[in-house]
């Protein structure tokens, strides 16, 4: 089985114009072709307007997808709130070749939510607010023909950029001071932490009911394998000290190849393992190859003034598992 993921930086528009997905058709088919993927787990496919109709559809998704294998594929997608469809941006597609016995779209439902003030906001909060995460964790259950399914979550953790402050910048978009920045990227985490957190325990529900439950996690984490945010999920035996749970522990299957193979984001010159694959220990035991699409990824930042490229700025990801 061979499970992919890839951030498609936010394709489609808000309307529907088929000149205008031309050029992206053009770069992102192939990328997507050339994972052969049995799942195939997609972050930032916008859905568009149609008129009339009570919610937005994927009419742009349904294009890319025309002619190729994914064309015939099981297909399920996050929602902006529940029944609400999807959104005019940021939704999490998942393709597969097996059936989806069920999916959610997880917003606060385990993790209480913190509570945050600022000092520097302008005018200030009378009152602790509640710090919520605005993108919702897609998770399917996918019957893969075995005695047990695939429990499948993909993710759009947000980004550690400094999150608004009230009245902390200027009319130029520019920061009034180093303090309030400091606040809104405090946001920033604390909003990324909240969500992997709500992931955590969701994985933990399915330990709770099958300690070898088959688990992964995978999409666009916004964060290193460095970083906390990945450590809270991984939930490895050196950071709980509890080895009697180590068999709750997700492996962070990228972690295996060298560096400049796993990047998938090139950043001012620097590369970044941004995407990943996590699994648990029933299916990390079956892994047989990962490979990261990364050859000739242009820089986010240094390429981003060409206004012929068409593709993504991520590298696409797969992993594949024998069954």
């Amino acid at each position: 089985m061979k499970l992919a993921t890839f951030n498609m930086e936010s394709y489609g528009g808000d309307r529907y114009e088929v000149a205008a997905l031309k050029p992206r058709l053009a770069a992102l088919r192939p990328r997507i072709e050339e994972l052969e993927a049995d799942i195939l787990c997609l972050q930032e496919v916008n859905a568009q307007k149609v008129k009339a109709a009570p919610q937005r559809q994927f009419l742009a998704l349904d294009l890319l997808l025309a002619g190729t294998a994914y064309e015939t594929f099981h297909r399920v997608a996050s929602e902006r709130a529940p029944g609400k469809g999807p959104g005019d941006k940021h939704n999490l597609v998942i393709l597969s070749r097996y059936p989806i016995s069920n999916h959610e779209s997880i917003f606060q439902l385990r993790a209480h939510a913190p509570l945050w003030q600022p000092t520097t906001a302008d005018p200030g909060y009378d009152a602790p607010e509640e710090v919520t995460f605005e993108r919702p964790i897609l998770k399917a259950q996918i019957d893969l023909g075995a005695p047990k399914p695939l429990h499948l979550f993909v993710v759009h953790l947000r980004a550690p950029i400094a999150a608004m402050i009230r009245g902390g910048k200027t009319a130029a978009r520019t920061w009034k001071s180093t303090a309030a920045w400091a606040e809104g990227y405090q946001l920033s985490v604390l909003k990324q932490s909240s969500q992997a957190l709500e992931l955590r325990l969701a994985v933990e529900d399915l330990f709770d009911r099958d300690e070898k439950a088959q688990i992964i996690l995978t999409g666009d984490f916004n964060a290193t394998g460095e970083t906390g945010t990945l450590r809270l999920l991984r939930a490895d035996p050196d950071d709980t000290a509890s080895p009697e749970w180590a068999h709750r522990r997700l492996f962070q299957i990228d972690a295996s190849l060298p560096i400049s193979k796993r990047q998938t984001v090139l950043h001012k010159g620097k590369g970044q393992a941004l995407d990943h694959i996590l699994a648990s220990v029933t299916l990390t035991d079956r892994t047989r190859d990962v490979r990261v699409f990364n050859t000739g990824l242009p820089d986010e930042v240094f390429d981003a003034g060409d206004e012929d490229y068409a593709g993504s700025y991520h590298a696409a990801m797969r992993a594949e598992f024998d069954l």
